[in-house]
């Protein structure tokens, strides 16, 4: 993605994948979007034979977001990733009853292969 933010990540606990995927994307989408104006959709990603998610974060216009707040993202969803599949429950149950409370769901999404964009060609 050249414009915005991707966070790409695996979750250890696959019983709560799709709970902790949501909860992580959007707690740090809605705390964000307090912030800035910012838009998010949730993927899960099949590309071969693996699986992974990502989480894409957009401003209104789909344009780069401003590097202070891609850091505060990034913090924001390490520090949350660190948490609990019991502490995101609670802290997702709270900020959910927020009335600007926006759910986004997981889209999914198969990508394929593409070695013409590897960075090696770069070196050419």
């Amino acid at each position: 993605m050249g414009k915005g933010l991707e966070i790409s990540f695996q979750v250890n606990d696959s019983k709560h994948e799709e709970t902790v995927v949501m909860h992580l994307a959007n707690l740090t989408g809605n705390e964000m979007k307090k912030k800035a104006e910012l838009q998010w959709r949730i993927f899960n990603v099949t590309l071969g034979e693996n699986r992974f998610f990502k989480v894409l974060f957009t401003g209104p216009r789909v344009n780069r977001l401003h590097p202070k707040l891609e850091n505060e993202i990034k913090e924001y969803f390490d520090t949350l990733s660190k948490a609990s599949v019991d502490e995101l429950n609670r802290e997702y149950g709270e900020k959910s009853r927020e009335p600007d409370f926006r759910v986004e769901h997981i889209q999914e999404l198969k990508e394929e292969y593409d070695l013409w964009q590897d960075k090696f060609w770069q070196y050419f």
